[in-house]
């Protein structure tokens, strides 16, 4: 019945201070509603069953309460709980003085229930000095109720005995109603007093831990921002690597046009200088393609006629030491795929094998259809380089893994190519042992040359 906007006020503080709240004003409500309609019934009552006979007094303390309890509920519903509260405390210990006072002690046995609990209880919640006061004036009213029935038995001493049995059960009876009210009140603002403190408590702790959760957003979000940086830098590391075969490219077909004084030769060598600058631009395409950041533009090619036009710059990536070798076996069907792409991953392949030979080797490409899978073509780039270890096979596929040093390598080239190679529905693997020479394996889906894929 308390609200908690009381918890807050000491225990010795009147509860007046700090107002009363929603809960403790209907709680009061609906007890004045019943102490005024207890009153009306019982006057209209005696009124039945007496007429004109009844004590005019019992009226007049029933009119009285009833407008005691309509004042009360008229300043309740204009906001004033308090004064309210305090106005019925006054009277009611008024109309008790007056009762007692008229008709005694022993004639209101019957009723001091109704009269003495809601007035405790009402000064109870007002506070412990205002339910004090109320405690002694609840007292006083009941010692003139027996002065009042001891002045009526001064010829019968007989009566006095019970008269002093009344007295201590009335006064003993108050005092124990006023001592229970008042614990019951303080140990409920207590209750909600440690409640508020946990409450309170509580939301500290949520706070707390909201700023702890949105610290570690940001931290977390700085962690990709590092990351993402990182990969910006291998990215960037990456393209100048590849930039750099292809402009070594550029340089060996330069120096072919220098040593040579045939138009025909220089003619041929500017037209390599050109398809490796047009395939510059496609790295940069390639590695945004992995990126997300531009979508392929795949097509149906002419699978032979593709490595066949792409030849003659892979020869350039090795020297004279390394014998390069082109299988160019019939092979009549297409592959959906970006032109662009794999000329790219054959380049990347034709790169790492000339890097795996540096004193020199031999590097085969094959182009075939498998007899098991008729419905695959099969590029095979095969080279007699140092090769891989088993552990080093396991992970070549993996973004950024390399064993190459630092400024060397990026570990980009076949996690893109099989990147790539899965988009287009096939798959890549790569058989090697040390010292035995590395074999990728690029199987694609085949269409007839009719075909045209969904």
């Amino acid at each position: 019945m308390l609200d908690p906007s009381l918890s807050a006020a000491p225990s010795r503080r009147p509860a007046a201070a700090a107002g009363l709240g929603p809960r403790t004003d209907a709680m009061l409500h609906g007890l004045w509603l019943l102490i005024g309609t207890f009153h009306l019934s019982m006057a209209a009552w005696q009124l039945l069953r007496g007429g004109l006979g009844v004590d005019p007094m019992l009226l007049v303390l029933a009119a009285a309460q009833l407008v005691l309890c309509t004042v009360c509920l008229v300043l309740q519903r204009r906001g004033q709980g308090v004064r309210a509260a305090s106005v019925f405390v006054g009277g009611q210990l008024a109309l008790l003085a007056l009762g007692h006072g008229y008709w005694g002690l022993a004639a209101l046995a019957r009723t001091q229930l109704v009269q003495g609990l809601p007035l405790l209880l009402v000064a109870a919640l007002l506070g412990t000095r205002t339910l004090r006061w109320a405690t002694v004036g609840a007292g006083l009213a009941i010692l003139l109720g027996a002065w009042t029935d001891f002045a009526g038995t001064l010829f019968r001493p007989d009566r006095v005995p019970y008269l002093a049995t009344d007295l201590a059960v009335a006064l003993f009876g108050c005092g124990l109603a006023a001592w229970l009210f008042h614990h019951s009140v303080t140990g409920l603002r207590e209750s909600l007093l440690t409640a508020h403190q946990r409450g309170a408590a509580l939301a500290r702790t949520r706070d707390e831990l909201q700023l702890e959760m949105q610290e570690k957003e940001r931290s977390r979000d700085q962690l990709v921002h590092a990351m993402k940086m990182d990969n910006v830098g291998r990215l960037a590391s990456g393209i100048a690597h590849d930039f750099n075969h292809l402009l070594g490219l550029v340089q060996a077909y330069a120096a072919k046009a220098q040593r040579s004084e045939e138009p025909t030769v220089r003619a041929e060598a500017l037209q390599g200088v050109v398809s490796a600058t047009r395939r510059a631009s496609a790295v940069s395409r390639r590695l945004m393609d992995f990126s997300r950041l531009e979508a392929s533009r795949p097509q149906l090619l002419d699978v032979a006629s593709t490595v066949a036009g792409i030849s003659p710059m892979l020869q350039q990536v090795f020297d004279a030491r390394t014998t390069y070798q082109l299988d160019d076996a019939p092979v009549d069907c297409r592959i959906h795929f970006d032109p662009a792409q794999l000329e790219s991953i054959l380049l990347s392949l034709a790169v790492n094998a000339a890097q795996a030979m540096p004193d020199g080797g031999r590097f085969a490409l094959q182009l075939a259809v498998d007899a098991a899978e008729a419905d695959e073509v099969v590029i095979r780039a095969r080279d007699n380089g140092h090769g891989m270890s088993e552990a080093v096979r396991l992970r070549c596929l993996d973004p950024f893994f390399t064993t190459k040093p630092v400024g060397q390598g990026t570990g980009l080239g076949l996690a893109v190519s099989a990147t790539l190679v899965a988009a287009a529905g096939g798959r890549i693997a790569v058989e090697s042992a040390e010292g035995h020479g590395t074999c990728v394996e690029i199987r694609l889906p085949a269409y007839p040359p009719a075909a045209v894929p969904a």
